[in-house]
């Protein structure tokens, strides 16, 4: 086992990157693309590819469609060296539509959900989170069926459980069976009344570190002991947003595990995790991929 050794379990997909001018208008009406593209994409797969890109030696645990693009998908993460654990799901790849603005909004359109996972299929799954979790300092364990249904097994054996819980409201049933299992909360303000309250809160329940991102305002972090840090928005040119807080997320985890984990990150070492995080989504959104890995095996194979 190693101080920097990782689980990640959670979704993997293929997206149509639809850059805009600006997001449609509720109305029927005609606009026209800047370009589109297809791409690796996925919040689990995003977060992997930063964690190997910042040193950390990451096993996926993903679902993959029964499809020639699903395979495609793995053998792309693993040529950029994540480990990758499939677990085979019935029917095609996951696929979003990503409409993105000028500004980096975007709106996702799930085109095609992760097909169900058999009863044969989750018991290897369970069974690699098992060995997984054995040597693993920490778990990230993402929004998805995969995931929640690996909650037993992550909060028996994990010794660091993270979770990304997106745009949650405080409220949504879906979101809580995953808070409640976390140690370390990320979030982002889009939905949130009162982010710095809520992350407040979060620690006063007996989280070790909760985590906002806010967009073009930076992010803002909680601490174990009730500090509190914030850090402004990189200023780089965006050429693409996609990823910004996968790799946020991945920047922030990986200054944990050199400190010593989560609840190490108290004073100056919560507001060092926070900026190793603003300098990882630098790089993802000066990318023209989710992470500089992919554009650099495109090159290599190229």
């Amino acid at each position: 086992m190693t101080e920097l050794d990782v689980l990640v379990v959670g979704p993997t997909s293929e997206n149509q990157i639809v850059q805009l001018d600006e997001l449609p208008r509720r109305e029927p009406h005609t606009v026209f693309a800047r370009s589109s593209a297809t791409a690796l994409g996925g919040t689990s797969a995003g977060k992997a590819l930063h964690l190997v890109d910042r040193g950390v030696a990451t096993t996926l645990l993903t679902t993959q469609g029964d499809d020639a693009v699903g395979q495609g998908l793995v053998d792309v993460l693993r040529g950029c060296g994540v480990d990758v654990r499939p677990v085979l799901t019935e029917g095609p790849t996951e696929r979003h539509l990503n409409l993105m603005s000028a500004r980096g909004e975007r709106v996702s359109i799930y085109l095609q959900q992760a097909g169900a996972i058999g009863e044969e299929e989750l018991r290897r799954a369970r069974a690699t989170a098992r060995e997984a979790l054995g040597h693993a300092r920490a778990v990230f364990l993402d929004l998805a069926d995969l995931s929640r249904s690996l909650i037993p097994e992550v909060t028996a054996l994990a010794r660091e459980v993270w979770v990304d819980v997106h745009d949650y409201d405080g409220e949504q049933s879906f979101h809580r069976p995953f808070v409640e299992a976390a140690d370390v909360v990320l979030m982002n303000g889009d939905r949130i009344t009162h982010p710095s309250t809520y992350l407040r809160g979060l620690i006063a329940e007996g989280k070790t570190l909760a985590v906002c991102t806010l967009g073009a305002h930076g992010a803002i972090a909680v601490g174990p002991d009730g500090s509190f840090a914030r850090v402004e928005a990189p200023q780089v040119t965006v050429v693409d947003p996609n990823g910004a807080g996968d790799a946020f997320a991945a920047g922030v985890m990986s200054h944990a595990l050199r400190v010593g984990g989560a609840a190490e990150l108290r004073g100056d070492a919560l507001w060092e995790a926070l900026e190793a995080g603003s300098s990882q989504a630098a790089r993802a959104v000066t990318s023209t991929q989710l992470s500089p890995l992919l554009e650099r095996a495109a090159r290599a194979s190229g």
